[in-house]
């Protein structure tokens, strides 16, 4: 309880604005569940990008004390990231479903970088290369890219586009929902020694785990392959 009330309630706050932002989003919309399959599709992209800059570039560090008692403390900084990922995901979808005018995304990345500041002031996260003015900056990127892509699937989407969003999706629910629930209750684990940093380590081979199983699958579904080529597929236990 130490540090419930010095780190831990900011991300739950965090947490709870977002559920808000996501309910207030679902009344509005009209077709939901394909508001939900797009939610996780915009979710899927941040963390792709999250996986790099947070993972193998060191470029910021999240202490929400959630998991910082578990064998791998990285765990805990996973855990602030998806706090941190799905609310920005929440807030891009409320922008598009609300039809909000361009300079909404710089009022949006402006209030993201006060939270940003006020994370850092408490000592909740931490910068290393990292810089605020770069979310300000970045946001309404990301803001205009999800507009485009809201807008591709409320018209005819393109196959390629629809193949991507699938990918997207499939990173949420097979490294978060599967591999990384797995890893924290102890029933799959990877190597650590591939690399010098352990945790660089295993998520390099999450990432390989996760393109060897996905990319096969993906290809013999959208192929409509018959079943003998299925046998070919990897097992789902490769390490």
């Amino acid at each position: 309880m130490s540090y419930f009330y010095t780190n831990t309630i900011w991300y739950l706050l965090l947490g709870l604005a977002t559920i808000i932002e996501l309910v207030i989003t679902f009344y509005k919309a009209d077709h939901r569940l394909k508001l939900a399959a797009f939610y996780v599709t915009i979710f899927g992209a941040v963390l792709n990008v999250e996986a790099f800059i947070l993972i193998f570039f060191k470029s910021y560090a999240y202490y929400p004390m959630i998991l910082h008692n578990h064998p791998f403390p990285f765990n805990d900084m996973l855990a602030g990231n998806l706090f941190s990922q799905t609310s920005l995901s929440a807030t891009a979808l409320l922008v598009v479903v609300f039809k909000l005018p361009y300079y909404w995304f710089g009022i949006m990345a402006v209030l993201y970088g006060i939270i940003e500041e006020f994370f850092l002031h408490l000592g909740i996260y931490r910068h290393y290369w990292y810089k605020t003015w770069m979310t300000v900056l970045l946001l309404p990127i990301y803001f205009w890219a999800v507009k485009h892509m809201y807008a591709s699937i409320r018209n005819r989407i393109k196959p390629i586009l629809h193949y991507v969003y699938i990918y997207l999706g499939l990173f949420v629910y097979n490294n978060v929902l599967i591999t990384w629930l797995f890893q924290l209750l102890g029933i799959q684990e990877f190597q650590t020694t591939v690399l010098s940093d352990p945790d660089m380590s295993r998520h390099l081979l999450v990432w390989i785990h996760f393109h060897l199983l996905v990319i096969p699958l993906m290809i013999v579904y959208f192929a409509r392959m018959n079943r003998s080529w299925k046998v070919l597929l990897p097992p789902h236990n490769v390490r």
